[in-house]
């Protein structure tokens, strides 16, 4: 199966918002890494369409 990518704009609050995730990742890693803006902004994408087709089905 092969992935395709999009790209989607975001404001800079958003972004802001993400780096702010990032460094918190960044600060639990002993090695100090931390996942991309771009692994953060999937994860929470796909938590929240998660979320809304679960809330559709219970309906």
């Amino acid at each position: 199966m092969q992935t395709t990518v999009k790209p989607v704009l975001i404001r800079t609050e958003q972004i802001e918002a993400l780096r702010k995730i990032q460094e918190q990742e960044r600060a639990k890693s002993s090695l100090g890494i931390a996942p991309t803006i771009h692994v953060i902004a999937r994860g929470l994408l796909d938590k929240a369409l998660t979320q809304l087709a679960q809330e559709s089905q219970s309906c």
